[in-house]
């Protein structure tokens, strides 16, 4: 529902509103969930006792696109410092922790439980393209994001951990706004 409600608010472009609404809501969802039972926070991935683990792979993913991606933006003469980047920075990986738990824990974690056996199989296709999708129609960001989930999915899978996927998430996303793209996405969302 969230992402089919994303692809309405970014038709009416009112992406900022969305993002709004979907963090209220989504945080209320959490808090009351929490409240029901402690448990649950840990195994939707909001956890630090593998942090060391969990971190690993993901950053060796972040400092790989990282590279390629600045080194694009110098090449097209974009710059490596520019727009709101700072903001970005700080503020993304919040967006990117809220999109990681919709897409790995509710998402992936529940198919995993619905089907044990073959539950990556069908989570990693369904994860993939339903993650692309909501990108639509931005065909490059369809093609990233899709590409970010082929590896987040199995990281997430064997950490179960949220807090470098979406730290990374909100990283990865600002340097290919910015140095891909050439886009501020504060501005393709706030207007300024």
């Amino acid at each position: 529902m969230t992402g089919l409600l994303h692809l309405v608010f970014k038709s009416l472009d009112a992406k900022g509103l969305f993002i709004a609404l979907a963090v209220i809501s989504w945080m209320s969802y959490v808090v009351w969930k929490v409240r029901q039972d402690p448990t649950r926070w840990k195994g939707w991935g909001f956890r630090t006792d593998n942090l060391r683990q969990a971190f690993m792979w993901p950053s060796v993913l972040f400092a790989l696109s990282g590279l390629a991606m600045a080194w694009y933006g110098i090449v097209g003469g974009r710059g490596l410092w520019q727009g709101h980047m700072l903001l970005l920075l700080f503020l993304y990986p919040l967006w990117g922790i809220l999109q990681q738990f919709l897409v790995q824990a509710l998402g992936v974690g529940n198919l995993l439980k619905i089907f044990p056996q073959h539950g990556l199989w069908l989570a990693m296709p369904i994860g993939v393209i339903l993650f692309a999708l909501v990108h639509f129609p931005d065909w490059w960001l369809m093609l990233a994001t899709g590409l970010m989930a082929c590896f987040f999915i199995p990281f997430y899978t064997r950490d179960r951990n949220l807090w470098p996927l979406g730290l990374y998430h909100g990283w990865l996303g600002t340097f290919f706004y910015l140095w891909v793209l050439g886009r501020d996405p504060w501005v393709t969302v706030f207007g300024r």
